[in-house]
């Protein structure tokens, strides 16, 4: 929730973009079958999640999609949180280049897979420390702020396999933002 409001801030190859970030999803080892880390698990692929919070923990998904969590637990815990939205902001131009089509339509960030791309988010961002001045990737506070009334809370995407996990309601979006992805579930009413 906290971090919904606040803005994804890349300067890749000199180009720097911003997005404000309106749609989360929080996962939890060890107890949360629908985390990468689920039972502490440490793999080449995990070890990030165990780093120090806020660092970036970015892995490629269907061989295809870059996605980009910021790991929010202490070092050793493994809890982190995917940023699945972006309300594109600075650097539109280099957005629509990226992705191939005009930010007009939503469908350009409202995704953990699309925003990525319209950033310059790649694999090899794994691990940044999202706090270093020599980062190229941070996360800003400009003062945007979200009224808790306006945070809609629901199951994550694709945890049909997660068991009791399944249906935690640990997706955060904007309530009324069009950058955000479709729901999984009919748990959305008000989407």
């Amino acid at each position: 929730r906290d971090l919904l409001g606040k803005y994804l801030v890349s300067n890749i190859d000199g180009k720097k973009t911003a997005g404000i970030i309106v749609e989360t999803e929080a996962y939890r080892a060890p107890d949360d079958k629908a985390c990468h880390a689920y039972l502490n698990k440490r793999t080449p692929r995990t070890e990030t999640m165990f780093a120090v919070g806020d660092t970036a923990y970015v892995y490629i998904c269907y061989g295809i999609h870059n996605l980009f969590n910021i790991v929010t637990g202490p070092e050793g815990v493994a809890h982190a949180v995917l940023i699945r939205g972006i309300e594109p902001i600075d650097g539109l131009e280099i957005m629509q280049e990226r992705r191939n089509m005009p930010l007009t339509r939503k469908e350009s960030c409202n995704g953990p897979g699309k925003f990525t791309r319209c950033m310059g988010i790649l694999k090899e961002h794994n691990a940044v420390d999202l706090t270093s001045k020599k980062s190229p990737l941070w996360i800003e506070d400009r003062k945007h702020k979200v009224a808790s009334s306006d945070i809609i809370s629901g199951p994550r995407v694709g945890m049909s396999t997660a068991e009791e996990s399944s249906n935690w309601p640990w997706r955060f979006r904007i309530k009324g933002n069009k950058w955000t992805s479709k729901p999984d579930h009919v748990h959305y009413p008000e989407w």
